[in-house]
């Protein structure tokens, strides 16, 4: 099935808007064998949605559309509203982010108290977390990450551009006197 460069577009931005989550480039790839320029297509598509109502963005090599920020607020009544966090959970969200792969236990040292199981029940509900396996230690706990999921609701591209300790330390965002042990954050 040969298709000319306009229809590999059109069915390439089918794909995208047609899915319910961002489709990874591999996906894609395995999709349409048939296209070699598939960055290239992306990148200008990318380029086309950049100044719409919707805008075509990449995260972990995963594309998706997503409103545009500055009119965004037109469409509140749309939006899916996730659960306000409290703050045990936004710290314990905070320490998987900061120190992914880790352990319950882990995250229950870093705190300085235990986590309910309701904390991770959240957060993975939310799609914000997942397992990433065991750790090869006695008891072999669950090792957590953060998801792309994570990436796209916290606007990152990726796990990178988390605030640094000092950035956290001038917004207020984080005290010298918290109990979090975040010393090895830049």
């Amino acid at each position: 099935m040969s298709k000319n460069k306009e229809d590999n577009i059109r069915i390439i931005e089918a794909l995208i808007f047609a899915s319910e989550k961002s489709i990874n480039i591999k996906d894609l790839k395995n999709k349409l064998p048939h296209v070699k320029d598939l960055k290239n297509i992306l990148y200008d598509l990318q380029k086309f949605y950049k100044n719409r109502g919707i805008i075509l963005k990449e995260v972990d090599n995963a594309w998706y559309f997503e409103t545009a920020t500055d009119i965004s607020d037109y469409l509140t009544q749309h939006k899916v509203v996730k659960k306000k966090l409290s703050k045990a959970a936004m710290e314990t969200l905070s320490i998987i982010a900061y120190f992914q792969p880790i352990t319950k236990p882990e995250i229950e040292e870093i705190r300085g108290v235990s986590s309910h199981s309701g904390i991770f029940e959240i957060l993975f509900n939310n799609e914000w977390i997942e397992t990433k396996g065991r750790k090869e230690v006695p008891g072999r706990p669950l090792l957590w990450h953060t998801t792309r999921d994570f990436l796209i609701y916290f606007n990152l591209n990726s796990i990178k551009d988390l605030p640094s300790k000092k950035e956290l330390l001038d917004s207020g965002l984080l005290a010298k006197g918290d109990n979090l042990n975040l010393e090895i954050l830049k």
